[in-house]
């Protein structure tokens, strides 16, 4: 069997939406797997949150190994998803929602569904049920194209739409409460925690530390390596990502934490997910950004430039000394300015950047090497943003977009389609952010030099997926 996951655009990150500890289109991998498809094809839109799960299959997850990630600007049916991943077209295709996750072995369904095709409802699991809605999988038939109507059944098992964070931690709660299965020996009908179970309700993953004087009511995840310490009360229904710190005093109900996030000494948050600065409310969305650390902070903080790229740039300052001082001169003659300093609103300081003003390449480089030497800058990295906030966008998407990383050599020409809108190129800038290594920033670099040379932007870069790239 062949199948597809088949983006929604009203939810492009749906895919990362966490259930009990593991993102939704990881679920949907291992359930696909369970059922015996061969092949499975990820449809991904040219959007910061399509490029974010792209990422994550090819970076993070040896499910995705074999997942081929299909790049679609625009819509495409799910023969023509299949085309573009090279599937054959004589095979029966299971089309699943981006947003929706089952359980069950849907192969004798499958098997029956040929040649006129099937639509397949799994109603929600009896623990959910009212909380999330039915789901609907639908089955192409061999050579069906998918336009004609398909005949109607319910499914085996059951199925949930998980159209929110807020939907996918009912499910999580249920997941690791026992109200859903979790046993592996159960096959699909179970959403395996990848965790250990230290008293009922209560997981902890690989290198989690809970204090002994903390306070968990289930049900509660706790991510691997993450952090809850002495005093801190969590839960119920609460998912703590990796590597994430929970301080002292510190009180969660009904919450998401998102990897590497700290919530700070005393603070309280229900309903809501965590994110490193930010806090969303489940409900209905709403954004509240958080300045200060000590309430929201990163893990580590934001990387700075390696001290070898420092060390070279230093080398290359004082070797371009003399010209330097020599393109000064002339530019003092021409009446021009010898540099430019603006500064940059970054969360949570802000960050100044020197920016050449004489108009001589090689001399404006060297200006921005000395930032490189001083660690404000990487070797390669995005220029500043320098638009405004475009319509439709948020003064919190704004902040966030201009903490990233800035660079000597900018790769902004490879980050997102050249004729993108601002508030796409915002986004984008996001992701980049959050994924950025020298695998990320070689392969944009390769991008920019595609689009220098007029051959339009590549596929989103990848290490261990297949990218199936749209001419």
């Amino acid at each position: 069997m062949y199948a597809i996951i088949e983006r929604v655009a009203e939810s492009p990150d749906a895919g990362l939406f966490s259930i009990a500890g593991r993102p939704l289109v990881s679920r949907q991998l291992q359930w696909l797997r369970e059922i015996r498809c061969r092949r499975v094809a990820v449809q991904i839109g040219a959007d910061a949150a399509s490029m974010a799960v792209a990422a994550w299959l090819s970076e993070h997850d040896a499910l995705g190994a074999d997942v081929a990630l299909v790049l679609a600007a625009s819509p495409l049916s799910p023969r023509g998803v299949a085309r573009r991943a090279g599937f054959p077209d004589d095979v029966p295709l299971v089309v699943v929602p981006a947003t929706v996750l089952g359980g069950g072995d849907l192969a004798p369904m499958i098997a029956a569904a040929a040649p006129r095709g099937l639509s397949i409802r799994l109603e929600p699991p009896a623990a959910v049920a009212g909380r999330v809605d039915a789901a609907v999988v639908r089955v192409l038939g061999a050579g069906d194209a998918g336009d004609a109507r398909a005949d109607e059944a319910v499914g085996p098992s059951w199925g949930a739409l998980v159209r929110s964070q807020a939907d996918a931690l009912a499910l999580s709660a249920a997941v690791l409460s026992g109200r859903i299965s979790s046993d592996p020996a159960d096959g699909p009908r179970a959403i395996i925690v990848h965790a250990a179970e230290r008293s009922p309700g209560v997981w902890a993953g690989r290198g989690a530390l809970i204090s002994q004087t903390a306070e968990l009511t289930p049900p509660v995840f706790v991510g691997a390596r993450a952090v809850v310490c002495a005093g801190a009360r969590v839960g119920p229904s609460v998912v703590i990502g990796r590597e994430a710190v929970v301080e002292s005093g510190a009180a969660l109900s009904n919450a998401v934490v998102h990897d590497e996030t700290i919530v700070g000494v005393g603070v309280s948050f229900s309903h809501v997910e965590l994110a490193p600065h930010r806090a969303v409310r489940l409900s209905d969305r709403a954004r509240l950004d958080v300045d200060d650390p000590l309430v929201l902070g990163q893990r580590g903080g934001a990387p700075g430039p390696a001290l070898l790229a420092r060390a070279l740039a230093l080398l290359l300052l004082v070797l371009l000394a003399p010209l330097g001082a020599l393109g000064s001169l002339v530019s003092y003659l021409l009446g021009r300015g010898a540099a430019a300093r603006i500064e940059v609103p970054t969360p949570p300081a802000p960050l100044t950047l020197v920016e050449g003003a004489t108009g001589i390449a090689l001399l404006d480089a060297v200006l921005r090497l000395w930032d490189v030497a001083l660690g404000r800058r990487f070797l390669v990295g995005l220029s500043p943003w320098r638009e405004g906030r475009p319509d439709g966008a948020s003064d919190a998407l704004l902040s966030d977009a201009l903490a990233v990383p800035y660079g000597l050599l900018t790769i902004d020409a490879g980050l997102t389609h050249p004729e993108a809108d601002a508030e796409t190129r915002l986004r984008a800038r996001l992701w980049y952010a959050r994924e950025k290594s020298w695998p990320v920033d070689a392969a944009l670099a390769l991008r920019c030099v595609g689009c220098a040379l007029g051959r339009g932007p590549a596929a989103a870069p990848a290490r261990r997926a297949q990218a199936v790239e749209i001419p």
